[in-house]
């Protein structure tokens, strides 16, 4: 019998988040205002491959236990593979390739189009960044406008500036 998707919500001081995992790694993190577990377990029941989620404390999920520490400051880097099945391949490749801006950094939306061989494409890289299922992990924050301003982020922007000062090494957000 296959793992069972298990999903928490973490409270953070910027507000509640949402996250599920699976056997193959992580699935979805909502973050405020978007944190919404009913919604994310509907999600999860039309997901390709769907399996019965079960809703746990944090502690008990793999994801929410990456984060707790990283929200805390107990670690830099969320690690853990993000299940990004059902996500269009260019998608997938934005989502992929800003899982190597390292904490602390940011790269324009430019800047990652340019590196998937698509310069002119940073239109669709915000898009692909909009629909980031596995935020945080797939660190869409990481991403600015061409002259470093922070822009898009569907979450917003007050949530993007809190992210990034934290990880400059501002206060944790637990």
């Amino acid at each position: 019998m296959p793992e069972a998707t298990l999903v928490c919500v973490i409270a953070s001081k910027l507000g509640p988040l949402c996250c599920a995992s699976g056997p193959d790694g992580v699935i979805a993190v909502d973050l405020p205002p978007n944190a919404d577990v009913d919604a994310m377990l509907a999600w999860l029941a039309q997901r390709p491959g769907a399996q019965a989620p079960v809703v746990v404390a944090p502690e008990q999920c793999p994801a929410g236990q990456q984060l707790l520490a990283y929200l805390a400051g107990q670690r830099d880097a969320l690690t853990m593979p993000a299940d990004l099945r059902g996500v269009r391949p260019f998608s997938r490749r934005v989502l992929e390739a800003i899982r190597h801006i390292p904490p602390g950094q940011t790269k324009t939306y430019g800047q990652v189009a340019a590196e998937l061989g698509s310069p002119k494409a940073a239109r669709a890289v915000g898009q692909a960044l909009h629909r980031n299922p596995a935020a945080l992990f797939c660190p869409c924050h990481r991403v600015v406008g061409a002259g470093g301003g922070l822009v898009g982020f569907a979450s917003g922007l007050a949530i993007k500036r809190a992210l990034l000062a934290f990880e400059a090494g501002g206060a944790p957000l637990i």
